[in-house]
């Protein structure tokens, strides 16, 4: 498996290392135009380059399996002696490896850049003794979640992909995956939010302790910041300086995510004809 995760990075590290010179590229353009500017929506700008490259990123990791599953270049991936579950483990790897990557430079680039324009400029130091404080229990939580997110929907690709595949007999109808991964969205999100709403007992991150969600409203007045949100059914719910995690949501999405990675690599291994 560790070999194939070299076999996958160096298959496309090319790609990524030219979305991330483009960025930084961009990036650097934009700070520059902006510095001639009296008042320019930086964050957004940022924002939207940042968003254009996570679905670059994400869209070209779809395609590249969508392409093994679909084309005469999945012979050799799938004839290798890797069980389906081993394939699609070092896939979501390399995926989660390469975001990260992706993330940590980007952000750290736009920090260092939004310090040089400050009137007085910080030192690196001075920098990460101003952002460390912010980095709280709910934050890394959210950053938790999101990347959990991420590679559940990843997995449910994967899994409506192979589905789509194996469908009609193994006939290579392409378009097929995309209705099967609306259906199954729609199933996964309906499915959470009955879970969250018929069981609102939370964890709060910075006590540890279990709550209900009524007594949490009561008693802070402070405007909710919801994550992974259906019909009023919060997952993750950030109130002021707390943050409280839904028990039973956070437990029905892992193990939706386990249990779609286990059929996922079963069909890989078992039902995929080349």
């Amino acid at each position: 498996m560790g070999r194939y995760i070299k076999y996958e990075i160096k298959g496309s590290y090319k790609f990524i290392l030219g979305v991330l010179a483009l960025v930084l590229i961009l990036t650097t353009v934009l700070y520059t135009y902006i510095a001639k500017k009296e008042s320019s929506p930086v964050i957004a700008l940022a924002s939207m380059i940042i968003f254009g490259t996570a679905l670059t990123t994400f869209l070209y990791i779809v395609g590249s399996f969508r392409k093994e599953l679909y084309e005469d270049r999945g012979y050799l991936t799938f004839t290798l002696p890797l069980t389906g579950h081993e394939i699609l483990g070092a896939k979501l790897i390399t995926a989660t490896i390469w975001f990260l990557l992706l993330g940590i430079v980007i952000i750290g680039y736009n920090t260092i850049m939004l310090a040089n324009m400050a009137p007085i400029k910080p030192s690196l130091k001075e920098i990460i003794a101003q952002v460390f404080p912010h980095i709280t229990k709910g934050t890394v939580m959210s950053f938790l979640l999101v990347l959990l997110g991420g590679i559940s929907t990843l997995i449910l690709i994967y899994l409506s992909m192979a589905l789509g595949r194996v469908t009609f007999r193994n006939k290579k109808i392409g378009g097929l995956w995309f209705v099967i991964f609306l259906v199954l969205s729609m199933i996964v999100g309906i499915g959470q939010a009955k879970i969250v709403i018929s069981m609102p007992y939370y964890v709060n991150l910075d006590t540890f302790k279990i709550v209900s969600y009524e007594s949490i409203m009561k008693g802070m007045n402070y405007t909710s910041v919801s994550i992974f949100e259906i019909n009023d059914a919060a997952l993750l719910t950030g109130m002021g300086d707390q943050y409280i995690l839904n028990i039973a949501g956070f437990i029905y999405m892992i193990g939706i995510m386990i249990i779609n990675f286990l059929l996922t690599g079963y069909i890989i291994e078992n039902k995929i004809d080349l």
